[in-house]
């Protein structure tokens, strides 16, 4: 028992960017099965598409601490000579996680209703960042 509640506190730096990433993956379900049902109706939803989520999620959450635990305990000193941000390995290494699995979202989303979020974003960026250098 005393085993479990240090491994528990040793890793609860990182369990926020775990829940993250799994919070991530359960929006990319949902979304993948709204497309299924509304491309193909409850005939082309497939349990075992669905099971991909646990492998998936267990890989994220097992990736996400195996690199808190290389950076905490192996490169940390080394990242913190060139970079003052804490965790910034395990950050980086969550946030594309989580870009995978918003490309995801996208993907089913333009496939439904034929609009792409992440390239109005874009151009909404983009014609802002003028605007605001035409202001200046």
């Amino acid at each position: 028992m005393i085993m479990i509640a240090s491994f528990w506190a040793v890793l609860s730096p990182v369990m926020p960017m775990i829940y993250i990433a799994m919070l991530a993956i359960a929006i990319d379900t949902c979304f993948g099965i709204w497309r299924s049902v509304k491309k193909g109706g409850w005939k082309a939803f497939q349990s075992r598409r669905l099971s991909h989520t646990i492998s998936k999620s267990l890989l994220y959450g097992g990736a996400i601490m195996f690199t808190f635990l290389i950076e905490k305990y192996i490169a940390g000193d080394i990242i913190s000579e060139f970079i003052s941000v804490e965790l910034i390995m395990t950050k980086v290494f969550a946030f594309f996680c989580v870009m995978v699995e918003i490309k995801s979202i996208n993907e089913s989303y333009e496939s439904v209703t034929g609009k792409n979020v992440l390239a109005a974003l874009r151009k909404f960026i983009t014609r802002t960042k003028s605007n605001l250098d035409e202001f200046k």
